[in-house]
């Protein structure tokens, strides 16, 4: 058992490193703020290869907080339960004249993920880039999840403003 978390943290590791996204590192940009998503309970789909979920996110800057809704999508090897799931990023754009209310961060998304995780506790990372015109780096940072297994492909997110 603990050999598998070995390999596993090893793996993990190893993955991190290279898993920016093509063109992160050329975009550069400023600290714009923090994204914090979660999943919603009931909302996952999940096959051997591809899986969704639905999240919720909170955009939060020194100017306030904005509300997003949607899909958080993964082509890759999935061999993993992901009970609830919380993705934290680091948002780096081309400015910091973010308005808030004007949802900035809406768009689609590319990028990586991985995960792993024994006895009910994981942790992954998720790298990932666009939003409007591209514009936005969401820097990865550590995910938490509650389940087990492991996971690494390729990761897809879309945003839309949440009205409440």
């Amino acid at each position: 058992m603990k050999a598998a978390c070995r390999v596993m943290s090893v793996l993990l590791v190893s993955f991190l490193i290279g898993a920016a996204p093509a063109g992160a590192a050329e975009q550069g940009g400023v600290n714009v703020g923090s994204l914090t998503c979660k999943t919603k309970p009931g909302t996952s789909v999940q096959l051997f290869l591809v899986s969704s979920v639905a999240v919720e996110c909170a955009f939060k800057t020194t100017g306030g907080e904005e509300m997003y809704k949607g899909e958080l999508g993964f082509l890759g090897v999935d061999l993993s339960r992901k009970d609830e799931q919380t993705l934290n990023f680091t948002v780096l754009g081309v400015t910091r004249d973010i308005k808030m209310g004007a949802h900035s961060l809406q768009g689609d998304y590319l990028g990586t993920s991985v995960a792993a995780g024994m006895g009910g506790k994981g942790v992954g990372s998720t790298a990932l880039v666009g939003g409007l015109r591209k514009s936005f780096n969401l820097v990865p940072s550590a995910d938490t999840f509650k389940g087990a297994g492991i996971s690494a492909g390729a990761t897809r997110m879309n945003l839309k403003p949440l009205k409440k």
